[in-house]
């Protein structure tokens, strides 16, 4: 740490991160050795300004978010790893979404590594899936996950970092990840991932956001609910017309959860 400060000449760091913690034994050794109270420590005199978890298992960063000392989460993000293929795939794909949801929900800003699993999502022949995606439809993934901030790719030159800045100007085509819904597991199925591939809405409606401010109005999010209520239109709103049915790659049935979703903040109101 003091070898950091003085090589790039401050007198303080935005984050102090603990890494890469895969194992109970892990988090017990970083309270056990004294790295965490030394990290605490530094906080409280300024010297860091925020502590950071980086890990690749929902269960231990649900352990260290259960006690309020991280602000940021570095966690690995694709769909590989949601749909439990590849090494880091840990947690099913309903608990690593419960942890994204938390994250939003609780102010601790996700940012993400590994988006192309280590690169075997750009290729066919390495992709768990046998279809290859594009890097852009890697961040795009990442991006629309509840929580994301950033999404920090793998650089190996100029010509890489050139590629990912196409992002910023690349189209929706280009983004569209939606052939993803072919190969969902069972417990994605029917669950809204908030990517919008059901737009355009006849009525208007921005169905993955009122689905994404739902979801974290019933785990507690108070400013979800009040999101919500600022929305221009609402899940109330819906004509049951079903066209966000046919277009959903995860077979959500949007028309009766809208329903749902009406219902529920209409009692949050009353």
């Amino acid at each position: 740490m003091d070898w950091q400060l003085k090589e790039l000449k401050t007198d303080y760091i935005n984050y102090g991160f603990i890494h890469c913690l895969d194992a109970s034994s892990d988090w017990r050794d970083y309270q056990e050795n004294g790295i965490l109270d030394y990290l605490q420590g530094m906080k409280k005199t300024g010297v860091v300004r925020h502590i950071g978890l980086s890990s690749h298992t929902p269960a231990l960063a649900v352990q260290v978010l259960d006690t309020g000392i991280a602000d940021q989460l570095m966690f690995s993000i694709n769909p590989a790893y949601d749909y439990q293929h590849g090494d880091f795939a840990r947690g099913s794909a309903s608990e690593r979404m419960e942890l994204y949801r938390r994250c939003e929900a609780e102010g601790v800003g996700i940012s993400v590594m590994k988006p192309y699993s280590g690169g075997q999502l750009l290729s066919a022949q390495t992709s768990p899936f046998g279809q290859a995606l594009t890097t852009y439809q890697c961040i795009q993934y990442a991006l629309d996950k509840p929580g994301v901030l950033t999404v920090l790719p793998g650089i190996r030159n100029l010509e890489d970092v050139k590629e990912i800045l196409g992002f910023l100007d690349a189209s929706e085509e280009e983004r569209d990840y939606s052939l993803i819904g072919t190969f969902t597991p069972r417990d994605v199925t029917g669950t809204c991932v908030y990517c919008n591939h059901c737009q355009p809405c006849p009525a208007g409606l921005n169905v993955g956001l009122i689905n994404k401010y739902y979801d974290l109005a019933v785990i507690g999010d108070t400013l979800a609910a009040d999101h919500y209520g600022k929305l221009e239109k609402k899940a109330s709103d819906c004509i049951s017309c079903g066209h966000c049915d046919m277009r959903c790659p995860f077979q959500v049935e949007q028309a009766e959860r809208m329903k749902e979703i009406a219902g529920y903040f209409l009692n949050f109101r009353s």
